[in-house]
């Protein structure tokens, strides 16, 4: 009912009414979409407004809880209450309980106890941050509630926690979000009256016209016309109506024509009903050539089928229940109709049908045309047509008559002179001699001969032709010769077939199968098939080689096939034939020659079988491989592989003892020298502590040096035993994420970062790696703490990480900007206690680079560097993938 009352009104209405709707209903979608996205925008601007608040927050604090200061920590904590939208601030211990707060009710108690009164969303998500590792700052958006978490660790034991209400915030956006809303329905208001107003003045005023215009033309007034003009669509529909109205008069007036044409012309049109006898229902007056009358043909009584040939009616009936079924309802037919003298008239009809509803032949119309003189004519030239309907039935077959006197062609069919490449009037001006290949000329000469002596008939043979491109042409070609009453030869008829493809294709397939029997007998290959139902075998070249059997003494067959396997292998190889010959397939393990006809050999066969329609075994086919070398081979192979697995345990033995003694090292090292190091630590620190004042400055100086180099030492120790502990730490392979370990390892150096002012750029693609973590989180370590430590001097550092798979390889990389190096040092560096550069300029051991190098050489990569003195380095590590 709604879509007729809109149907109802006029479009002049109703298309303003309906831009206005959907204008409205798009507005208000998108009013609703932007609500998601302030929703998001809001969110995104609090996390990074909030991340540089605690940036800000985590410094002050680290410095006011390094001094102490419990009153300056807790008044921070308090202060950020004063910032717009933060609601909760609590400072908590590593313990679980809050040292600073917001609230004072809250310090003290542990964190569940102290939010137990908030809300229950509130609560839960201040405790689902709280679970997060502190490392660096992260944010929360907790489902069910309007605001932001967030939480960042605080050197050395503390973490904060504040959460933000993003409720403002979101507010002052939705309501620009109304303002433009309501803007936006005015202006399509506003547009939907003024295009009302413009559709009426341009388009309905002249439709008006146009329909009444239509409206004329319907009701037969053919010479009314709309008058619209203009390049606007109404106006081209206007223009087509016009055009329309003036083409259906001109047909109009030119079918009054055509009936007055016809009505004095020898085409008779006619119109019958599908009914018991064909009734006629219209004849045209050009009916009177046959002597009828159109009022007698019309008369009651009167049926068509009466008028038609008996031998031709069921044949017409037939045609017309078959086209009634199948169609076409337009066809051709010919047949004979009584004149009223009696007399039978050959007519060719053209007909089309009439359907009704439900698809059946309601009438027949038809334009009839006499053809009897045609029919005539068609008879007496049918005894020539039967002599040159021999070159025609067969397209694919190239046909001539020749003469036995000049042996030129008398006529030939359009197939020979395609054959030949010559048209028919340059082909009869030639012999078949002179077409003839120079090779094939006399063997069909002398055949000629033999004809025209009368000692045969006719010959077949295969002949090349040349065409008139001077192409050759392989032929098969018949000739037969037709004789008169006294065995004279009036004239010879040959047909002429092209073979030319046949011929190309056994050439090819000859060379094609020489190609095979050598491919075969270089890969010492040969190849069988065998019919399953029959049990017929059939072998290529090769097999007869392999086997040491004679072509000339050895059919193929089973039993000849048993006979040149080894005995001891026979009963194995029938049973896999019984098998075969139910149409099973099993595994054929290598087998042997009979050494009686020849030196041993070992063969690998293939086998396949092929079914017919119905899933039936049909065939199996399949190879023999001559694979003594690879035996031979395996042979020696196992005893070169006994002799290495002996070195191996030889090998182990002595690395196994190599090991005890490094751990003996090792712990000689950690103990024996780190006991007296620790020793000379602790009296030159009580030395410093209860002595100083009764040392001169140069005593204090001397005293710093010793403490100094006891630090050194015992660095250096810590990184020998960590370098030789990581030869005999296992390797634990699993699949790494490279981009959230390079982030980890970041984590680590976020103070670092933080003090140097380092620009850290990361561009890594989703790469994942199969190694050992630890052994690759402790390279990461390495090359980015060197990265950061020779590029403190600039201004500001700058790191890149980056990574890139190519060629089954994944590259990692570490770029900085620092001092560099000279590449004639290159090797030296990933030495263990090499060092470049001054302990004092550049603290360090010399042993991190051979930690890395180590660690990447477990894994199966390696590492190099490119520098330059001055302008930073860049190590590049590599791993297969």
């Amino acid at each position: 009912m709604r879509v007729r009352a809109l149907e109802a009104l006029p479009g002049r209405v109703l298309a303003p009414l309906l831009l206005a709707v959907f204008a409205l209903v798009g507005a208000g979608l998108n009013y609703l979409l932007q609500a998601e996205a302030f929703h998001e925008l809001v969110a995104t601007e609090q996390q990074v407004r909030l991340t540089e608040i605690l940036n800000s927050e985590q410094t002050r604090l680290e410095v006011q809880i390094g001094l102490g200061n419990v009153l300056e920590v807790s008044r921070q904590v308090a202060s950020l209450g004063l910032r717009s939208g933060i609601t909760h601030a609590l400072l908590v211990h590593r313990d679980g309980r809050v040292t600073a707060a917001m609230s004072r009710t809250q310090v003290g108690w542990p964190l569940t106890e102290a939010i137990a009164a908030e809300p229950p969303a509130i609560r839960a998500g201040l405790l689902e941050i709280a679970t997060y590792d502190p490392k660096g700052i992260r944010t929360l958006l907790p489902p069910g509630d309007e605001c932001l978490l967030a939480q960042v660790a605080v050197y050395p034991d503390h973490k904060l926690i504040v959460r933000a209400d993003l409720e403002p915030a979101l507010s002052a956006r939705m309501s620009l979000g109304r303002a433009e809303l309501l803007r936006e329905t005015f202006l399509i208001l506003l547009f939907a009256a003024l295009l009302a107003i413009l559709l009426h003045v341009l388009w309905f005023r002249r439709t008006a016209q146009l329909t009444a215009a239509v409206r004329a033309i319907g009701t037969g007034r053919l010479d009314a016309r709309t008058g619209l003009s203009g390049r606007d669509e109404l106006a081209q529909i206007g223009i087509a109506v016009d055009r329309m109205a003036a083409d259906v008069e001109a047909r109009q007036a030119k079918l009054q024509r055509l009936s007055a044409l016809i009505d004095r012309s020898p085409v008779v049109a006619i119109e019958w009903r599908n009914e018991p006898g064909w009734p006629i229902s219209f004849v045209s007056e050009s009916v009177s050539q046959w002597g009828y009358t159109v009022e007698e043909l019309l008369a009651d009584g009167a049926r068509y089928a009466d008028l038609i040939h008996p031998d031709d009616l069921p044949q017409l009936e037939a045609n017309v229940t078959r086209r009634a079924v199948e169609g076409p309802d337009d066809y051709l037919y010919e047949y004979r109709l009584r004149d009223a003298r009696g007399n039978w008239v050959w007519l060719e009809a053209r007909t089309w049908l009439t359907r009704d509803a439900i698809g059946a032949i309601s009438m027949f119309h038809g334009v009839l045309v006499d053809v009897t003189t045609r029919k005539l004519a068609e008879n007496a030239l049918r005894e020539q047509a039967d002599l040159l309907r021999l070159f025609y039935d067969l397209p694919f077959i190239g046909m001539a008559i020749t003469s036995p006197t000049t042996q030129r062609w008398l006529t030939a069919n359009d197939r020979l002179c395609e054959i030949l490449g010559y048209p028919r009037d340059e082909l009869v001006q030639k012999t078949w001699l002179e077409l003839t290949h120079a090779d094939d000329a006399a063997a069909d000469l002398a055949q000629f001969e033999r004809v025209m002596r009368g000692e045969i008939d006719g010959y077949r043979m295969d002949k090349r032709f040349l065409r008139k491109d001077g192409a050759v042409v392989f032929t098969m070609l018949d000739v037969r010769a037709v004789r008169s009453d006294d065995g004279a030869v009036d004239y010879l008829v040959a047909t002429v077939q092209d073979v030319t493809e046949r011929k190309r294709g056994e050439l090819a397939l000859q060379l094609h199968k020489e190609r095979l029997e050598r491919a075969e007998a270089h890969a010492k290959l040969g190849s069988w098939e065998i019919d399953l139902q029959t049990e017929q075998v059939w072998w290529s070249a090769q097999m007869y080689v392999l086997l040491g059997a004679d072509p000339a003494l050895d059919s193929p067959g089973v039993a000849t096939f048993m006979r040149f396997i080894h005995s001891e292998d026979r009963e194995r190889l029938l049973e896999v034939y019984d098998r075969l010959l139910a149409g099973r397939l099993s595994d054929v393990e290598p087998f042997r020659s009979n050494a009686e006809h020849g030196p041993l050999r070992w063969f690998r066969a293939t086998m396949y079988i092929e079914s017919d329609e119905h899933g039936q075994p049909r065939r199996a086919y399949g190879t023999l491989l001559d694979v003594t070398a690879l035996k031979d081979g395996e042979e020696a192979l196992r005893a070169l592989n006994a002799t290495l697995e002996a070195r191996v345990v030889q090998r182990t033995q002595q690395l196994e003892d190599a090991n005890r003694e490094l751990a003996s090292f090792s712990y000689a090292v950690s103990h024996d020298l780190k006991g007296p190091l620790r020793g000379i630590d602790g009296y030159s620190q009580i030395l410093q502590e209860d002595y100083r004042d009764r040392l001169d400055d140069e005593g204090r100086q001397l005293l710093a040096n010793i403490r100094r180099g006891v630090a050194q030492m015992h660095e250096l120790i810590e990184d020998l035993l960590a370098y030789s502990r990581l030869e005999r730490r296992p390797l634990d392979s699993a699949v790494v994420a490279v981009p959230g370990l390079v982030h980890e390892v970041l984590d680590g150096f976020a103070h670092d970062i933080a003090t140097t002012g380092a620009d850290i750029r990361v561009d890594l693609p989703a790469l994942e790696l199969s190694l050992d973590r630890k052994g690759l989180a402790l390279v990461l370590r390495n090359l980015i703490g060197n990265a950061l430590k020779f590029s403190a001097a600039a201004s500001p550092p700058q790191i890149e990480i980056g990574a890139r798979v190519e060629g089954g390889r994944a590259r990692l990389w570490v770029r900085d900007n620092g001092i560099g190096f000279d590449m004639k040092y290159h090797d030296r560096i990933f030495e263990i206690f090499q060092r470049l550069h001054r302990a004092e300029h550049y603290p360090g051991t010399g042993v991190g680079l051979a930690l890395v190098r180590k660690a990447i050489q477990r894994m199966g990569g390696t590492v190099r560097a490119e520098s330059e003195p001055g302008r930073g380095a860049t190590f590049f590590v590599e791993f297969p993938r």
